[in-house]
Parts: structure tokens; C-alpha cells; sequence
């Protein structure tokens, strides 16, 4: 889930996990579990989880085991792949992104 957090002062974007509401903080250990395999032109569930078995987490586990009732055929993706055809998709390409951060970061 996308959410804005009130961190310091400062209104942050941040991804929290569908399953357990924590935040996703590090990009190695969270997925992007979703439908698969439908029709072209569908649009398709997704959740952001912690990827795996982590530190005793089964988020991604239970995100497959919901979003695969009945049968239904279940994909997966590394949050970071999926950060990036994301920004990309919606016409930020990744080297823009990079520019972008280098002239608005704080000194």
C-alpha cells in the first residue's frame, strides 16, 4: 500500500506491506505479488509484501495463497524491478530518475 507518513517534520511517501502494515524499508527483502496470466487489456490485483520468509515474516506466502484462491495462477517480482518498470511506465525513465535526484537532493 502507498501511504504518506509524517516522519521528522517532513510528509514521506512510503510502501507498507499489505499483509502486515509494516513498512517495506529495504528494497532487497519486498516483492510485488499479483494475478497472472489473464486476459490482455485486464488489470490485475497486486500486494506489496516482504518478500519470502523473512525474519519470520510469511507475508509473500500469504499474498500468493489470497490472490491464488481457486486456482488462480500467481506471479511475483522483486520490488525493485518492479519500482523501476513502474517509474519507467509512467514516462520517468531510470537515468531521469538518477538526474532528478542528484539536483534535488539535500546538501
Amino acid at each position: 500500500m502507498l501511504e504518506i507518513h509524517s516522519i521528522d517534520g517532513r510528509n514521506c511517501p512510503v510502501i507498507t506491506c499489505d499483509m502486515c502494515g509494516e513498512c517495506l524499508d529495504h528494497v532487497g527483502a519486498a516483492a510485488v505479488v499479483f494475478q497472472n496470466f489473464s486476459p490482455p487489456g485486464s488489470k490485475l490485483r497486486l500486494l506489496h509484501v516482504h518478500k519470502g520468509s523473512i525474519d519470520g515474516k510469511t507475508c509473500h506466502r500469504e499474498a500468493e495463497a489470497l490472490l491464488g484462491t481457486d486456482g488462480a495462477a500467481v506471479g511475483w517480482q522483486e520490488m525493485r524491478a518492479f519500482l523501476t518498470d513502474l517509474i519507467s511506465n509512467a514516462g520517468f525513465p531510470p537515468a531521469d530518475a538518477l538526474d532528478y535526484e542528484s539536483r534535488h537532493s539535500p546538501e
